[in-house]
């Protein structure tokens, strides 16, 4: 009797729990002093990108707060990092002429990416590179959907890159 119960209450004790935040975080306020992006705020949050987001997020296993918000203008076009004063929260700003040049997926492929870095600096935070993030993102949107995005950014930018930092399959 002893051997069915350890039998069937073990894997259970041993199965992995993931923490999930059940309070939304609050936006950031704008920061003055951000270089990367303009403070002039168009929507904070926008629901559906945060829809997509806690979506996401549930997918890859992200216990951490990730507030969207659109701006007029972010130099990098979609950038992610830690909001000060927040443990573990991190606020995810995207310009929002370039998200409405996206589609649906390409939308998720962004998040996706961006999520990638949060991921990272959540489980190994001396390893952040463009191809991990994108290792974590290629888990829930196809590299089809990544390439389109890159091509896109290097269009908005003027400045091609390669893929290099796209695992390869």
């Amino acid at each position: 009797m002893w051997k069915v119960s350890l039998l069937v209450a073990l894997p259970l004790v041993l199965l992995p729990t993931r923490r999930v935040l059940a309070k939304r975080a609050t936006p950031p306020a704008p920061s003055p002093q951000s270089s990367r992006h303009n403070a002039s705020v168009v929507s904070i949050p926008s629901v559906r990108v945060q829809a997509l987001i806690d979506r996401l997020k549930a997918q890859l296993g992200i216990p951490n707060a990730v507030v969207a918000s659109l701006v007029a203008k972010n130099e990098r076009l979609v950038s992610v990092e830690r909001i000060p004063g927040r443990d573990g929260a991190f606020s995810l700003v995207l310009e929002e002429a370039f998200v409405n040049g996206l589609s649906d997926e390409e939308l998720n492929a962004v998040v996706a990416h961006e999520l990638g870095h949060v991921w990272i600096f959540s489980h190994h935070p001396y390893l952040q590179t463009e191809e991990l993030a994108n290792q974590i993102a290629l888990r829930v949107v196809r590299r089809e959907t990544l390439d389109a995005v890159y091509e896109k950014v290097w269009q908005r930018t003027g400045s091609k890159g390669t893929l290099v930092y796209l695992p390869r399959e």
